[in-house]
């Protein structure tokens, strides 16, 4: 049974269970790694400014941060931006030449640059100057604007999705419910 459908229907190839489950345990493999380096002393963890959770610790402007800072960055911002940029570019050349090109393709890239490139940003000037003249409200607003992303990705997906939107507004629609009950 296909997991998600990625190409038009006459096409038919589609994301199946074999090849979802190796990515989704690749994803938490690599976010238990990169989150277990600080524990084994590369990087380390502090308290974000308001103290709600932990975050990298930035502060410390030594060459034990900004090696785990810039591999760190390499590896979970510029390499997935790249990735998502030449994929959708792919997707959007080839979708173009088919006629069905029905979806924005920049909007993932521009998403991943709004979501964390604040931090991006935040995290380069900390490896480049000292951070603690800014405030700690400011320092907040990369790691809120971060968290909210999830929410917002799929604020956007339900908005640009034909079929969910008209499935949202069926669900929202008392008279469509009415009808379908009816027949």
């Amino acid at each position: 049974m296909p997991l998600l459908q990625l190409c038009p229907a006459s096409s038919g190839r589609q994301l199946a269970w074999n090849t979802a489950i190796p990515l989704v345990l690749f994803v938490w493999l690599s976010s238990a790694f990169w989150a277990s380096l600080p524990l084994m002393g590369w990087g380390h963890y502090d308290y974000e400014p308001l103290g709600t959770c932990c975050t990298l610790d930035y502060s410390r402007g030594d060459r034990n941060f900004i090696s785990f800072l810039f591999t760190m960055a390499f590896f979970n911002f510029l390499i997935p931006l790249f990735i998502t940029l030449t994929s959708y570019r792919l997707m959007e050349h080839k979708l173009s030449r088919s006629g069905h090109l029905q979806v924005n393709t920049t909007l993932p890239g521009r998403m991943l640059l709004l979501g964390w490139g604040p931090y991006a940003l935040l995290y380069l000037y900390a490896a480049i100057a000292d951070v603690s003249f800014i405030s700690p409200k400011l320092q907040m607003v990369p790691a809120l604007i971060a968290k909210a992303m999830p929410t917002i990705n799929a604020i956007n997906y339900a908005l640009h999705s034909e079929m969910v939107y008209r499935g949202i507004w069926q669900c929202l629609s008392p008279q469509k419910s009415k009808q379908n009950r009816i027949q």
